[in-house]
């Protein structure tokens, strides 16, 4: 992380640092004993604002002014070149090491890292439920960067603004207006953490709060330093121990940005309180600024910028890394890190030629240009890359094929390669249902909570059919309304995603989501008051939060199945059949179209084993409760992804099975309509005739 200025040395300051990123690298290489190290982003964030603040604050006393291009030209020499240096190399990554099909949005990450908003696009990403395709990006890092560029852009112009405003007062006016925007992104985080919390871990309006803590420590430091020494000294040591319980202590399931994030940025701002040599020799300044932890927090801006592109470098050479192996990467990244500050930012911050803000700004912005032409350089290569032909949609022959004579002695698992492939797997992410596409679309996203109700086929019918459920209901839209259509059937669409259709609460991505817990209750009655003719119903999940336990982050199988059978009973209530589909096995070989992209001359490479992937599925789950729900009747199309006993083709009939991670395509769905048609009516027994 950038080190901010530097008006005066703080050698605690630099332990600081050392210990933020100590705790991220280590976080990162997965090690469980550091379950919170992401905290050390926080402690960075408190740091910055109080240097930056002090920096400009010490300007404007000594010259009555700010000099906006001045701060500007400083932050440039000094962040700029090492970053883009890193871009690039994530670049290379990226075309080196990572499945092509992901250089189109790795590609565009770079470029938003370049402009310093690629948190904005990672906070975007980060709710979208059909992301699941992109992997872990070389510049994901970058978030926190940016979320600190934003802040050096905003925040001169703010104190320039109060200066100019308030000439006689403005220190009086700045501690005002920053506490005023601190709290005030400080209530908005707690609600919008709780609301989006995907997207409110990424985006610089919860994070704000967090650098005007630090930036209000800067203007209060002249009156703080009249504090006793010894009330400094404890304060420095119980600050420093916030910081380490949240470390030790924390993990992914906790809101994050929340009032959890109060213990490092608390903490931190006590331990900058107390250095400077407060209690030299017991105070915490003692323990940080030894040299170890001062050479290491020197370091730490590069440390921070090299070592995730070589985390992602690694796994995509060799597959997920043990934390021995994460590790060892972590600590091989301190070479170039090394390197980079010995030889480029340190000889470019002292470049004599660049002492000017004109010539350091122009330095600055042709670096941003160079890491965007890397970025659209990476982008442009994915229009380069060679894959199978694209099959036509009468040579897309999918599940028609297993029921096909021509085809009966076919061992799909055991095809080595085809000729022709629909869709193609640079494309098989957006080969999605119809209901996700269009201005309106039908499937309500993960943390929205402006519900709906889609209805396809004869509208005036006097038979309904409701497809509920998940995105795993979502992905049967294409066949099920084919059937509907031929029958003359209303069929009406109720799901959302990544939210269970049953009497549960989930954990989304390690923390409840709001919108789940309104959906679900919604939806239920809406089919109560529809009292369709059949409900078809999936769900992906195996386990619910304990419903007496508000607070339990401990997710478990029976309160699932307990929630299913609790709908499914009311289902029935309305004199619906209700036909539950069970979710599709999870493929064991990574995203497919990367592994069939990749291994496109041998596709035994790309091979599941149905087994193992059923039990990651909900459909065991599915089945269990069923067992309790006697009037439930199932259907299963396993057998039409995994034809073989025990393994999961990735291409049947010239037709990519999954679209990423375990959803089909939907080109393969709407393959599979026949078979689909024909377990529908054995499992309805003849009701759903025309309408």
């Amino acid at each position: 992380m950038p080190p901010g200025a530097r008006t005066g040395f703080r050698p605690d300051i630099e332990g600081l640092r050392a210990v933020a990123v100590l705790s991220v690298l280590i976080y990162h290489a997965d090690l469980a004993w550091v379950p919170g190290g992401f905290v050390g982003v926080d402690v960075f964030f408190v740091i910055s604002g109080f240097l930056i603040t002090s920096l400009m604050v010490r300007e404007v006393e000594r010259t009555g002014r700010l000099s906006l291009a001045g701060f500007w030209a400083r932050r440039a020499r000094r962040l700029l070149p090492a970053s883009t240096l890193v871009l690039v190399f994530s670049a290379l990554v990226a075309l080196v090491c990572l499945p092509v099909n992901n250089r189109k949005e790795f590609g565009g990450d770079i470029v938003a890292a370049a402009g310093y908003v690629v948190n904005w696009r990672l906070g975007l990403r980060a709710v979208d439920y059909l992301a699941e395709n992109v992997g872990a990006s070389p510049v994901q890092h970058y978030w926190s960067l940016a979320v600190e560029e934003q802040f050096y852009v905003v925040w001169p112009l703010l104190i320039a603004a109060m200066v100019g405003l308030f000439r006689a007062r403005w220190r009086l006016a700045l501690v005002v207006g920053i506490a005023v925007v601190t709290l005030a992104s400080f209530l908005f985080t707690l609600s919008y953490a709780a609301e989006q919390p995907g997207l409110a871990f990424f985006v610089s309006t919860t994070r704000v709060w967090e650098l005007g803590v630090g930036a209000l420590l800067a203007l209060a430091l002249p009156s703080l330093v009249r504090l006793p020494a010894a009330a400094r000294g404890v304060l420095g040591w119980v600050g420093l121990g916030l910081v380490a319980y949240a470390v030790l202590t924390l993990d992914e399931t906790t809101r994050w940005p929340g009032t959890a994030t109060l213990l490092p940025v608390l903490g931190t701002a006590a331990a900058i309180l107390a250095g400077g040599g407060v209690a030299a020799t017991w105070g915490v300044g003692r323990l940080l600024g030894l040299r170890p932890a001062v050479w290491v927090g020197g370091l730490s801006y590069s440390l921070y910028l090299w070592h995730w592109p070589f985390l992602v470098a690694a796994e995509g050479l060799w597959g997920e890394l043990r934390v021995r192996d994460g590790l060892l990467v972590v600590a091989a990244s301190v070479v170039p890190a090394w390197l980079s500050y010995r030889y480029v930012e340190g000889p470019l911050r002292r470049a004599p030629r660049l002492a000017l803000p004109r010539p350091a700004l122009l330095a600055g912005a042709s670096s941003m240009a160079v890491s965007a032409v890397a970025g659209l350089a990476l982008v442009a290569s994915f229009g380069l890359i060679d894959t199978v032909e694209q099959a036509s949609p009468d040579e897309a022959i999918g599940a028609v094929a297993l029921s096909d004579p021509r085809y009966a002695d076919t061992d799909w698992a055991a095809i080595r390669s085809v000729d022709k492939l629909r869709p193609s797997p640079l494309e098989a992410y957006r080969d999605l249902p119809e209901i996700y596409r269009g201005s309106a679309p039908c499937v309500v996203g993960r943390y929205v909570e402006d519900f709906q109700v889609c209805e396809f086929g004869d509208v005036d019918s006097d038979r309904t059919v409701a497809l509920v459920g998940d995105s795993k209901a979502a992905q049967w839209f294409a066949p099920v309304r084919a059937i509907a259509e031929r029958e003359g059937w209303r069929l009406v669409v109720v799901t959302k995603n990544g939210c269970a259709f049953a009497d549960v609460t989930r954990l989304a991505e390690g923390q409840r989501n709001p919108s789940c817990d309104a959906w679900s209750p919604w939806a239920i009655e809406t089919v109560e008051e529809l009292a369709p003719d059949v409900v078809l119903t999936v769900t992906r999940f195996r386990d619910a939060l304990p419903p007496d336990d508000a607070s339990s982050t401990d997710e478990r199988h029976e309160p699932m199945v307990d929630g299913l059978v609790g709908y499914w009973e009311r289902v029935l209530a309305t004199g619906a059949t209700l036909v539950p589909i069970l979710d599709t096995p999870v493929p064991m070989n990574g995203t497919i179209p990367d592994c069939v992209q990749d291994h496109s001359d041998d596709l035994t490479q790309c091979v599941s084993r149905k087994k193992r992937g059923v039990r990651l599925s909900g459909a065991p789950t599915q089945r269990e409760a069923a067992e309790q729900v006697p009037d439930a009747h199932v259907v299963d199309l396993t057998p039409l992804l995994c034809p073989d006993r025990d393994r999961c083709a990735a291409v049947i009939g010239n037709v990519l099975v999954y679209r990423g991670g375990d959803h089909i395509t939907d080109t393969y769905a709407e393959t599979a309509t026949a078979a689909l048609a024909r377990k529908l009516a054995k499992a309805t027994d003849g009701r759903l005739g025309r309408g």
